[in-house]
């Protein structure tokens, strides 16, 4: 059963190219306590820079979890990216639900798989219910203002990288954060 005493957390970096979003990211699970850290990785970066092989299928993913590092690229199970993303967004939640402990789902430039009117229910429910297992969104993004805002509204953290984009400053702002601050980072 969940944990309903936990406040939510959810965390939103923000940044454009080249600014750290995705180290800093990378190091932050790296670096933060956990049962299980869970990467969508549908263009094979993360398993890169962390060193860590991909799981392609279900039974990988599954054999994964003992390592506490599951890191996805659905190129070998899904034709659509999209589909992958919905299937490891459930898995991972229901993954979550077997045990005790800190776990995050890491998901780069999130906006590719929602949009401003809609968002897959399984993101949802990772974003909204996952707090009940202890399971934490965190997303890096070149392009805040193209996150749906039911993950804006959830999430608990934000962190700053330079943005010098307006609607990006915007959508930053809208979040509690200085624009020209940002924009001199």
């Amino acid at each position: 059963m969940g944990d309903f005493t936990l406040p939510p957390a959810n965390t939103l970096i923000a940044g454009m190219t080249g600014s750290g979003k995705s180290t800093f990211a990378y190091r932050y699970l790296q670096h933060s306590p956990a049962a299980c850290r869970f990467v969508f990785d549908n263009l094979g970066r993360a398993s890169q820079r962390l060193g860590i092989h991909p799981c392609y299928t279900a039974r990988e993913v599954e054999a994964a979890l003992g390592t506490r590092w599951v890191i996805f690229n659905p190129a070998r199970m899904f034709e659509d990216v999209k589909m992958g993303f919905r299937w490891f967004c459930r898995w991972t939640y229901d993954a979550s639900r077997r045990g005790p402990g800190k776990k995050f789902l890491l998901v780069d430039e999130l906006w590719q798989f929602c949009t401003a009117d809609s968002i897959p229910n399984e993101l949802q429910l990772v974003s909204n219910a996952g707090r009940e297992e202890n399971l934490e969104l965190v997303t890096a993004t070149q392009q805040p203002e193209r996150i749906n805002p039911s993950i804006t509204g959830a999430s608990t953290e934000l962190v700053c990288f330079r943005l010098t984009h307006p609607e990006g400053l915007g959508a930053v702002r809208k979040l509690g954060a200085n624009p020209a601050a940002v924009a001199a980072l």
